[in-house]
């Protein structure tokens, strides 16, 4: 019988942490799967770990992708995948028992909605993680559809190796983007400019692994520059949907919002104005007090002011002027 769920499990080097991780898998209450350990050029005695799983457990299969990189990885692992849903997961994490089961029993109950994530447990051996754990909170906190949609431009909102969705999803819209970018996120930007409904379950049913090694802390795929360069295209790609006439205003100032504002514009988009708390103006463009913005439906702001914990407070101040999150302004840092 084929199974409901099939598992996507890349791996590089991963010998450390791999027995746990798939154990985790094998010890789930729901039992409807077969798993693909995908070798991405390891050299570690990953992938004899990972024969040794295959040959004692007839739903797991061990295959190679030669070329490395997570992306290519997944989408070698994509290519053979027939079950209804696609289940992430990653080498260093941990699936809770109950993980696959609640999110298979939401999608069967939510037809609307194409991507289901879940909350995680945040578990780091990184002395200084302050600001990994404040991400995690702040995804943790983003649970419905719109919620995922209002936020995506500010970082990815869910965590990539707690994702179940539907395969039919890739036949449509694409699998993942191999370029050097963050594959997971230019994947959710993607398909949610295409109609897709993400959402996330409340329970944290993964404990998402922090440490030095981890490729969001190491690889230039995931800088800040690799993430504002695909945020800026799917940006664009909105505007263009829903401008309608109306001016970009870019709120913020600083020398980050400006640079961020001219790699909007090398993508097509045309800005009008800036906005700040404190007047500032920026050489060749209108300033507009912050007080003095114009109503719902006139101009579309957006917001590259990055202190931690800002973005709320301007999205709050927006609303209390009529302005909708969405609609009329969006956080982008």
């Amino acid at each position: 019988m084929q199974p409901q769920v099939r598992i996507l499990l890349p791996f590089h080097n991963a010998v450390s942490t791999f027995d746990t991780a798939i154990g985790s898998i094998v010890g789930q209450t729901f039992q409807e799967w077969d798993l693909v350990l995908i070798d991405n050029a390891s050299s570690d005695g990953s992938a004899s770990m990972a024969q040794h799983w295959a040959q004692n457990d007839h739903r797991i299969r061990l295959i190679e992708e030669p070329i490395l990189g997570i992306a290519h990885a997944l989408n070698t692992g994509l290519i053979q995948a027939t079950a209804p849903f696609i289940a992430r997961m990653d080498a260093d994490d941990i699936a809770h028992p109950e993980r696959l089961a609640r999110q298979v029993e939401f999608l069967a109950a939510h037809p609307e909605v194409g991507v289901l994530g879940t909350c995680t447990q945040f578990a780091s051996t990184v002395e200084r993680n302050s600001g990994m754990r404040w991400f995690v909170d702040w995804q943790n906190a983003i649970l419905t559809p719109q919620e995922h949609y209002v936020k995506r431009f500010v970082d990815a909102p869910l965590a990539h190796p707690s994702v179940l969705f539907r395969r039919e999803l890739v036949d449509v819209y694409g699998g993942y983007d191999t370029g050097p970018l963050p594959e997971d996120h230019e994947l959710w930007l993607r398909w949610m400019h295409r109609g897709v409904r993400f959402a996330k379950l409340p329970e944290e049913l993964l404990t998402w692994s922090d440490h030095p090694q981890r490729l969001s802390r190491t690889h230039a795929n995931y800088s800040v520059d690799a993430f504002f360069s695909t945020k800026a295209k799917w940006i664009a790609a909105w505007l263009q949907k829903r401008l309608n006439g109306r001016q970009v205003i870019i709120a913020g100032t600083s020398g980050l919002c400006r640079d961020r504002a001219t790699k909007l514009e090398q993508v097509g988009v045309t800005i009008h104005a800036f906005t700040d708390v404190k007047p500032r103006k920026v050489p060749g463009y209108a300033f507009i007090p912050h007080d003095a913005l114009p109503p719902a439906g006139e101009a579309v702001i957006i917001s590259f002011i990055s202190q931690r914990g800002t973005g709320d407070r301007i999205a709050a101040f927006l609303a209390s002027r009529g302005l909708v999150e969405g609609v009329d302004f969006i956080l982008a840092a």
